[in-house]
């Protein structure tokens, strides 16, 4: 009996259940703890307009409406629901000011919020219950993979502290959600292809109509989806690839309403999504560096810092000590992965977890690379990449476990012990912290909510751009004294003689190029953030003596 089989038969160890289990229970407790702790980044911001009702228009109609000064009270209206606003409102919101996302997250986050608040943990929570689909999601996929439950008990274990996953379990948008349909969708084609039966192919459809109404990426599933069903079947027109592009055009169809809409709003979707475009890496070695260490990051993440700020020369040497090694262990954990599944029994059916991680992250690396940009460093758009090794790494250890020499079997033991452990710490730093380097807005929001509220009648300038705009609400958050005042960039504003502190969070606009010219006032720089123009300076009256 060959390897593969003896791991499809084998039964999952009384140890292994038990530290499993005690692993999903404290990843439990770690996804619903402190939900409200970590600042409301500017993302979620955005979610809790969409449940608000109003659109992105109106939150601009509003801030042009006021003369003077304007007290960043008025958009508490803007985060919380209106009552004489409904789901049908939220659709629209997303239809005029966010097209690129579709609505089923939104729509599910604006009936929960009706329900259990619309207050950071009220909205955090629905993410929070969702990850927990996940644990079954991942073992029914391992069982179709490789028909093992083995695989799928470590897979849920990796799964329930990976830091990645506890993140996103906590962010009030739709990439919890997004993950178990990825999962569900992938074990519902392996299903289907297994057992031609038309209620297979329904539910795969189905899972497709969810995923694609949840994000847009998942037709790069569909894709990986479309190439795995084309080798399975030896490149041969069957039933079953009839069968997959049936299904798969069904389900493109279904998603069609929703494609008219980005098209009519391609210009408010381009502006939404351009800045990852403008954000560029020009050394191609340095964008591999950063990807690969964020590799690592799905299994053990102490939120040291933002990779991107160790290659742009502003970390310390700490930063450094993490990020080396990281890229080590990561160049040579993908070196044994192709070594590994070179050398094993042919599988069939792995195939498919390698084109599900791997054809998603290599187009979005490739795209950066040709045409500049930073989408490929999202983690949230590498998500099938990342699920694809977290369960690839289960697979190879549990594999190991069964080798024919006794003292080999220790060594997997004690890996599997040990990435458990790696990403309880980890977990553990994310239950202390109040900002994830995931959040890139987090640290800045709290530390220019820290300079405002210890200065006298501080006065903000802001434009109304969708990204100023998104720092604003969350800002309202955390600041309900201070004052703004909204500049446009082709005309000048006079600033009242009592604020003595005038900050700014960018540097782009007339009246921050006019202040820098006037003596009677003196300059500090609080903060830059990469790319520019954005960070936070500081404009101080100087006492006349």
């Amino acid at each position: 009996m060959d390897k593969p089989q003896l791991l499809a038969k084998a039964n999952p160890p009384t140890w292994l259940k038990i530290l499993v289990i005690i692993l999903i229970g404290l990843g439990i407790f770690f996804r619903f703890a402190h939900l409200g702790q970590k600042t409301y980044c500017c993302d979620e911001s955005w979610t809790s307009v969409a449940i608000s009702g109003h659109t992105v228009a109106e939150l601009k109609q509003e801030v042009s409406n006021h003369q003077g000064t304007i007290p960043i009270t008025i958009f508490d209206k803007y985060q919380h629901i209106n009552p004489d606003r409904g789901v049908v409102d939220t659709v629209n919101y997303l239809i005029t000011s966010d097209p690129q996302h579709p609505p089923l997250y939104y729509v599910m986050v604006r009936l929960w919020a009706q329900v259990f608040g619309d207050s950071p943990t009220g909205v955090r929570s629905l993410s929070a219950l969702i990850s927990l689909l996940i644990f079954p999601s991942v073992y029914w996929l391992c069982l179709e993979l490789f028909e093992s439950p083995v695989v799928g008990w470590v897979a849920m274990g990796l799964i329930a502290v990976s830091p990645l996953q506890l993140f996103f379990a906590q962010e009030a948008r739709q990439y919890s959600l997004w993950m178990v349909e990825i999962l569900v969708s992938s074990a519902a084609l392996l299903r289907a292809i297994r057992q031609e039966k038309k209620a297979n192919w329904a539910v795969y459809f189905l899972t497709l109509v969810l995923g694609l109404y949840t994000h847009l990426f998942t037709v790069l599933v569909m894709i990986a989806h479309g190439i795995y069903v084309v080798i399975q079947q030896q490149f041969r027109f069957t039933k079953t690839l009839l069968n997959y592009l049936l299904v798969s055009i069904a389900a493109f169809l279904m998603l069609l309403p929703w494609l008219i809409v980005i098209v009519t709003h391609i210009s408010t979707a381009l502006e939404l999504t351009s800045g990852f475009a403008v954000k560029r890496i020009d050394n191609p070695f340095e964008l591999i560096a950063i990807f690969l260490i964020r590799v690592t990051r799905i299994l053990f993440d102490l939120n040291l810092t933002s990779d991107i700020a160790v290659f742009n020369s502003l970390a310390v040497e700490g930063y450094l000590i993490y990020s080396i090694p990281a890229l080590i262990f990561s160049l040579s954990l993908i070196i044994y992965l192709g070594y590994f599944f070179a050398k094993m029994p042919k599988n069939k059916t792995s195939l498919l977890i390698f084109l599900l991680g791997g054809f998603p992250g290599l187009l979005l690396i490739i795209s950066d690379l040709i045409y500049g940009g930073t989408r490929s460093l999202q983690v949230r758009y590498q998500l099938p990449l990342y699920l694809s090794l977290e369960i690839i790494v289960a697979y190879v250890l549990v594999f190991q476990i069964f080798q024919e020499h006794n003292w080999h079997i220790k060594i997997p033991q004690f890996i599997i012990v040990g990435l458990f452990i790696a990403g309880l710490v980890s977990d553990a730093r994310f239950f202390q912290a109040e900002n994830w380097w995931t959040q890139s807005d987090g640290q800045f929001i709290k530390e220019t909510g820290q300079v405002l509220n210890q200065s006298q009648r501080p006065l903000l300038v802001i434009n109304d751009s969708p990204v100023n705009l998104g720092g604003i609400l969350t800002l309202s958050h955390y600041l309900p004294k201070v004052r703004l005042l909204r500049v446009a960039d082709d005309r000048l504003l006079p600033i009242a003689q009592d604020y003595s502190h005038i900050f700014f969070m960018q540097n782009n606009s007339s009246l921050f190029h006019q202040m820098e010219q006037d003596i009677t006032y003196s300059l500090k720089v609080i903060q830059v953030l990469n790319p520019p123009p954005g960070g936070l300076w500081q404009f101080d009256k100087i006492k006349q003596t």
